[in-house]
């Protein structure tokens, strides 16, 4: 297997360190995360529980349930990043967000098809629906993909990597921060069923973009951590050896 499979991006023959194009996917990545975090999930509140028929503290309910259980399969998570790589575990943890944002989107459908097959009008099916929902949501985009998008960046620098954390993470709260007005924009422009199908569709988009520009770690195409290659660390060794020599 090459580590260009699926991807027409090649980081050896950029003019320049390609951990910079890495910091700047990376960061999108975890901007991308935004649809299973709290602060775009909170934009659905209102809509959504009286579309389902739910009170709020039982929409939270749901909401805690699902983080909970995310929370425990997150860490089970981390196996696959350091098997499979940042690369391949964005890529499925983006595409299984829009998926989930796009089942999201038909619940009120789901659950009353529900009620109707087994003739109930129970609150609890909509809430267990929902409890699943969140937990997909919740484990792909507030989890793994924040992860694996946050790691491989990290991966990529060592002597600059807190310079480029503090760049990644200023840009990530401006962005986390003015989300709620774009959503909330969304939601009144186009109800809340098509706000999560867009919002499916960017994710799935970015799903190509991960294939193209994620990649696990700089090992992988001869260069080292602050975009030395191992051939100049090579001959920086010797130059330094020759000089304690004589």
């Amino acid at each position: 297997m090459t580590k260009n499979k699926y991807s027409f991006i090649d980081p050896k023959k950029f003019s320049f360190f390609y951990g910079y194009v890495i910091l700047i996917f990376g960061s999108i990545g975890i901007l991308f995360s935004n649809s299973g975090q709290t602060v775009g999930v909170s934009v659905f509140t209102d809509p959504v529980k009286d579309a389902l028929g739910l009170t709020r503290n039982q929409f939270s309910n749901a909401y805690m349930i699902g983080t909970l259980i995310s929370a425990f399969f997150v860490t089970k998570a981390g196996r696959l990043f350091d098997k499979f790589g940042a690369r391949y575990v964005a890529f499925f943890a983006s595409f299984l967000l829009g998926v989930s944002l796009l089942l999201f989107s038909f619940s009120e459908k789901i659950a009353n098809f529900i009620q109707q097959i087994i003739h109930s009008e129970s609150w609890s099916i909509p809430f267990i629906l929902i409890c699943f929902l969140f937990f997909l949501i919740r484990f792909s985009g507030q989890g793994v993909l924040t992860m694996a998008s946050r790691n491989m960046v990290m991966l990529w620098f060592d002597k600059n990597r807190g310079k480029v954390n503090s760049i990644s993470s200023i840009t990530i709260s401006l962005g986390f921060s003015s989300s709620p007005i774009l959503i909330n924009y969304l939601i009144d422009e186009n109800g809340w069923e098509l706000s999560w199908q867009i919002l499916a569709l960017s994710l799935f988009v970015f799903s190509f973009f991960i294939l193209q520009f994620y990649r696990n770690k700089p090992e992988d195409f001869k260069m080292i951590p602050d975009g030395f290659t191992k051939k100049k660390v090579n001959k920086k060794r010797k130059k330094l050896l020759s000089k304690i020599s004589h």
